[in-house]
């Protein structure tokens, strides 16, 4: 058993060695560097030194007072980096019998031995279609790139029918690489661009603590965990999920040790059940709508398991859940509507496969042959608007990070709309109901350029791109040409989901960062 782990790791070595003098790799000095510092600290069993702070200094030659929230260079050059190793392992590293892969939102490196992980699948990433490198010499020169209430209706004409696209059209690359399964998935949204900038802002402010809001619905509401002995919790948004003593057969299952994309909530999905077991929920009368939600924790690829299951005995679902979530370890959730109890007052979730499995549901009061809205404001906390209608916190998002509004917010209609706001190079996948129409409102606001915020730059300084499922939502938009310092709110009419039952927000940096501070999709 020694011998084995010391030939594992001596492979696991020479297989550095090989890639660090490749051609593929052999004129990219921060990738090298980058890639022999984590690889150092994986095999000297110091990975938990592996953070984006000792990666700049002591990889990239950063100073020790390093600020990532100035400087992305970490993050730019580990997109760099997985995209150059999926293209040394699809040419001249095809046949190696050791890979290497950084999954996607970690600095760890992943050793993948072909002889244990078979042959022949497929490797998916989830980046947008036409996304540009930055060459390694931007990543050497910081200089290569810039440093980082009114509304405006969209006609149908500005959204094409054509939104709604098929799975062919998701903005997924395919890359066949000979021999391996990787154990990863590209990187689904990475960070790029650095800033130079003349004025620092201040970091001493801490952002301010929000009240809890009272999640008042009308009608009962059923937020339900599934696997045996899980405890109850509260989660970001204030509700309440109870333990499983709804469902019956099939196994309990956990994985805590899994970083899950897609939900900042990730308690819901460390636990589950599968196989072949039933779940039934007492409900009064009534129209409701159920969210199903998983996330594959097994290390599985797409088109290894199918779960198979129904809502009231109407006719079954298939589904491949890394295929829907985009990758293994990543939330999505399905959304079904029109559902009423059965003659028992009861509604039935059969999941009918060995293979099938489920780790949380959700119940709730629904409107006839409508979804209920998505309200999501960027920030930790719920807000209620002055209409009275509930924002949940920032969810469904890939890549970005937050940042909260400095400035004065006390003449602006429902401020806590704009309190924070997500940048960065970032996509949301928002789930819906099929068969539906939607009208998508995105509420922006200005929080770095501008006389208000400083007198640092103005027009011109954050432009970027936004689209929705494949189709181009605004093309070089600057939120202060349009609005100043103000709120801006932009509505597009007639937004049709994928055949997933997504609403894909993809927002692509031009100059700076691209900024979101709420989404709102409700259904036509």
């Amino acid at each position: 058993m020694q011998s084995s782990v010391v030939h594992r790791v001596d492979a696991e070595r020479a297989e550095v060695d090989l890639l660090l003098s490749s051609r593929t790799f052999s004129r990219t000095n921060n990738l090298g560097r980058f890639l022999s510092f984590i690889c150092e600290k994986y095999f000297d069993g110091a990975s938990s030194e592996i953070k984006e702070y000792s990666i700049a200094v002591q990889a990239l030659g950063r100073p020790p007072d390093f600020d990532p929230q100035l400087d992305t260079v970490v993050r730019v050059t580990a997109h760099n980096l997985r995209k150059r190793l999926e293209l040394y392992y699809s040419t001249e590293g095809a046949d190696h019998p050791v890979q290497i892969c950084l999954p996607p939102g970690h600095y760890i490196p992943q050793f993948v031995h072909r002889e244990e992980a078979g042959s022949g699948a497929k490797v998916y990433g989830n980046e947008p279609s036409g996304f540009d490198l930055l060459s390694d010499e931007a990543e050497s020169d910081s200089s290569a790139l810039s440093p980082l209430p009114s509304e405006q209706v969209l006609p149908t004409s500005a959204f094409p029918d054509s939104v709604n696209l098929a799975a062919n059209r998701r903005t997924r690359a395919v890359v066949v690489v000979s021999g391996l399964v990787l154990g990863c998935v590209l990187a689904a949204a990475t960070y790029y661009g650095w800033t130079r900038r003349t004025q620092t802002r201040p970091q001493t402010q801490s952002a301010p603590a929000s009240a809890p809001v009272e999640l008042n619905v009308s009608g009962p509401q059923i937020h339900a965990l599934v696997g045996n002995d899980r405890p109850a919790f509260v989660d970001r948004a204030g509700l309440s999920w109870q333990s499983d003593r709804f469902c019956s057969g099939g196994n309990a299952f956990s994985d805590t040790a899994r970083a899950i994309q897609g939900s900042d909530d990730t308690q819901l999905f460390s636990s589950g059940r599968r196989g072949i077991f039933k779940c039934s929920y007492p409900v009064a009368p009534g129209t409701y709508e159920v969210h199903l939600s998983f996330a594959e924790t097994s290390g599985l690829q797409e088109n290894s398991r199918n779960v198979v299951f129904s809502i009231n005995g109407a006719p079954a679902n298939n589904l491949d859940v890394v295929d829907d979530a985009g990758g293994d370890d990543t939330a999505t959730t399905k959304v079904y509507t029109d559902i009423a109890p059965a003659k028992d007052g009861m509604i039935h979730i059969d999941f009918n496969t060995p293979e099938s499995f489920v780790n949380a549901i959700e119940i709730l009061p629904g409107t006839p042959h409508h979804m209920l809205p998505v309200r999501i404001v960027v920030g930790h906390s719920a807000y209620r608007d002055a209409a009275g209608d509930l924002w949940l916190p920032d969810r469904y998002f890939f890549g970005g990070r937050l940042s909260w509004f400095v400035g004065d917010l006390s003449k602006v209609p429902n401020s806590g709309l704009y309190e924070w706001h997500r940048f960065g190079h970032f996509h949301y996948v928002i789930p819906v109901a099929t068969g539906s129409k939607y009208t998508l409102k995105l509420y922006f606001l200005e929080h770095w350029f501008g006389i208000q915020n400083g007198g640092i730059g103005g027009t011109g300084s954050r432009v970027f791109d936004v689209s929705c499922n494949g189709s181009m939502l605004l093309k070089d938009f600057d939120i202060y040409r349009e609005a100043g310092t103000g709120p801006l709110v932009k509505t597009f009419l007639h937004v049709e989901p994928t055949a997933q039952g997504k609403i894909e927000l993809y927002f692509t940096p031009a100059v700076n960062y691209p900024s979101i501070s709420a989404i709102e999709v409700i259904p036509e």
